[in-house]
């Protein structure tokens, strides 16, 4: 019988930024990684044939540009630590410092990071011709998709750490399903 011996959420007592990342890498990123492993791990059956093996990383273990530097990446396996592209950069934030909910934000400051942040992404993706992204707070994840249209985004409705339950979209979830659409053949736009 295998026990887990990860606590299934991130710890909440999360003081700054640099704390929150810390977490993400201890708690979350090695539960996706195996994910990711365990998937690509299996005989390469049809399925998979258009899937490369990719992996979840931080941000600097992609090729950085312009010393432009994402939080995390969806990176090839294969590729050298600091040589592949990004298929799918990712932003943490902490909650004070960024939530979905500013979308329709009266207060402009609010409004404004909220902007300022997917434009941040949208700029990762871009310059790694990726099509796909997300910002991660300690309540939250949003994924987001570049559009064609320069400078256009879609921007998913928010996954709460909360969401739990069979069938239900988690964000341990959706992080290996973002991973899976930046191994595919079509990640980049």
């Amino acid at each position: 019988m295998y026990i887990d011996m990860i606590p299934p959420t991130p710890p909440k007592a999360i003081s700054d930024e640099p704390l929150f990342h810390l977490r993400f890498q201890e708690y979350i990123a090695p539960r996706v990684r195996r994910g990711l492993r365990e998937t690509f791990g299996q005989d390469q059956n049809q399925q998979l044939a258009h899937l490369t093996p990719v992996t979840i990383d931080g941000g600097t273990s992609a090729i950085i540009r312009d010393l432009f530097k994402p939080d995390l990446a969806i990176r090839r396996t294969q590729d050298m630590l600091g040589a592949g592209a990004n298929r799918a950069p990712g932003d943490l934030k902490v909650s004070w410092k960024w939530k979905s909910t500013w979308r329709f934000a009266v207060d402009a400051r609010n409004s404004a990071e909220y902007k300022q942040v997917l434009a941040q992404v949208n700029f990762y993706m871009n310059q790694h011709g990726a099509r796909y992204g997300f910002i991660i707070s300690d309540t939250e994840m949003v994924p987001v998709q570049r559009l064609e249209q320069k400078g256009h985004m879609a921007v998913a409705t928010a996954i709460p750490w909360g969401a739990h339950g069979q069938g239900v979209l988690t964000v341990r979830l959706a992080l290996w399903y973002i991973a899976m659409l930046g191994a595919s053949d079509d990640w980049s736009l």
